[in-house]
């Protein structure tokens, strides 16, 4: 049982710099890149250090060092730097070397089905404003079918020179799987373009995020058939997506992204919602709660750094209360109507009977 951020953290440090900024200033000449640099550094290094103070055992970086990451690879695939800079794996590179004892550190990419419809996107968008006329809609269609492959391939090369770093695990972000259904050609399209993504993962883990809304139109086969060894889901914006959790067989890990984060930075007691999506992700398919993890449904970047730090420390208490016997759970300060077993409790078992005098208290009041 663990918990993990999911998607960018507030590029904002500790002192008050805001990274978008800072980058505005150095594109306008009135800030020195290496003050870019370390301020960047610094935020990576917080961002670590907030997740390993909050006792998660799996990190990232929080995405930091780019106002957005899926555009930046896709500019760097589409200008044909992706090769020769390898983004991602200086980026995964520098976070190692940063976290905090022996944490280990995954790295987020941006899936290659999600970055073929941005591109076609793209091309539709341009041939507009140079008052050109787009392709046909099934012209559209074959040429996404292309170029979706082509960046799997490249992506591919990214993957497999962070398997090569000894990089422990890949985040694959593909929120536009939302968009999927029923079309058999586009669920072929995400398997195969899964496949070659991840052809040389190697030992790598492989964590398929989808987030933004449901992806349970287009069948655990979908996802289930390309190796990928674990599924995150947001079960908020997507709560058909429990229609996935079912489907994963056993051996596959899953993240319920669960937990959310208010705009007023006003904090909710969401332990008991945490505790009942690990244990239920458990039971299904005899997964275990060893498979099983818990992550941020809210997109952080878009809060502020204490909420986003008070939004990790909830995450590690809800895994921590969800690893517990729920008896324990209640007496480390579960609230208690989360437990609702109504089988006879023996008359030795303390903890119970503690459980059911705070119980009463709770009904008398």
């Amino acid at each position: 049982m663990f918990a993990m951020l999911q998607g960018p953290w507030p590029r904002v440090t500790s002192d008050g710099i805001d990274l978008a900024a800072l980058e505005a200033d150095v594109a306008a000449g009135r800030a020195d890149a290496a003050a870019l640099e370390a301020a960047t550094s610094r935020l990576v290094a917080e961002v670590l250090a907030a997740q390993a103070e909050a006792g998660f055992g799996l990190l990232t970086d929080g995405q930091v060092r780019w106002p957005d990451m899926t555009e930046a690879v896709r500019l760097a695939i589409f200008e044909g730097r992706l090769d020769a800079e390898r983004p991602l794996v200086a980026a995964w590179t520098a976070a190692s070397a940063a976290a905090p004892g022996a944490a280990a550190v995954a790295q987020a990419v941006p899936g290659p089905y999600t970055l073929g419809r941005l591109a076609i996107d793209d091309a539709v968008r341009r041939a507009r404003e140079a008052d050109e006329e787009p392709p046909p809609p099934v012209g559209l269609t074959a040429a996404r079918f292309d170029v979706t492959l082509s960046i799997a391939e490249a992506l591919g090369r990214e993957v497999a020179a962070l398997a090569e770093a000894d990089c422990p695990m890949i985040v694959v972000e593909e929120p536009d799987a939302v968009a999927i259904g029923d079309n058999a050609s586009e669920r072929a399209l995400f398997t195969n373009a899964s496949r070659r993504l991840l052809a040389r993962v190697g030992d790598m883990h492989a964590m398929l995020a989808i987030t933004g809304g449901s992806a349970h139109a287009a069948g655990g086969a979908t996802f289930f058939d390309a190796p990928w060894q674990s599924l995150l889901v947001d079960l908020i914006a997507g709560p058909d997506n429990w229609y996935l959790v079912r489907q994963a067989p056993g051996d596959r890990g899953i993240v319920c992204a669960v937990l959310t984060a208010r705009e007023d930075g006003v904090e909710v007691d969401q332990a008991p919602e945490l505790v009942w999506a690990a244990q239920y992700a458990a039971s299904s398919n005899d997964r275990g709660l060893a498979r099983v993890g818990l992550a941020n449904a809210t997109r952080l970047a878009d809060r502020t750094p204490e909420a986003a730090q008070a939004a990790v420390r909830r995450l590690a208490k809800g895994a921590s209360y969800a690893a517990m016997n729920l008896d324990d759970a209640v007496e480390a300060g579960l609230d208690p109507r989360t437990v609702r077993d109504a089988r006879p409790l023996p008359a030795d078992n303390r903890a119970a009977r503690r459980r059911q005098a705070r119980e009463a208290q709770q009904r008398d009041r």
